[in-house]
């Protein structure tokens, strides 16, 4: 699964007229099973964590 950057994506997102779905994160088991889909489609994902998640989870646990 390759990693690039946000404007990339949505370029190539546009220039190939499909969507990427963002989707707002609260644990380590949502964003593990969101992963797994997104591999398991070979689809690109954008995965979103609020700062109050981040403090409440903590960095580590996300």
């Amino acid at each position: 699964m390759a990693r690039i950057t946000l404007r990339q994506l949505l370029d190539h997102a546009a220039e190939h007229s499909y969507g990427v779905p963002a989707f707002n994160i609260n644990n380590m088991e949502q964003g593990l099973a969101i992963m797994a889909a997104a591999r398991a489609t070979d689809s690109p994902v954008i995965m979103q964590v609020s700062r109050g998640a981040r403090s409440y989870a903590n960095d580590i646990m996300l």
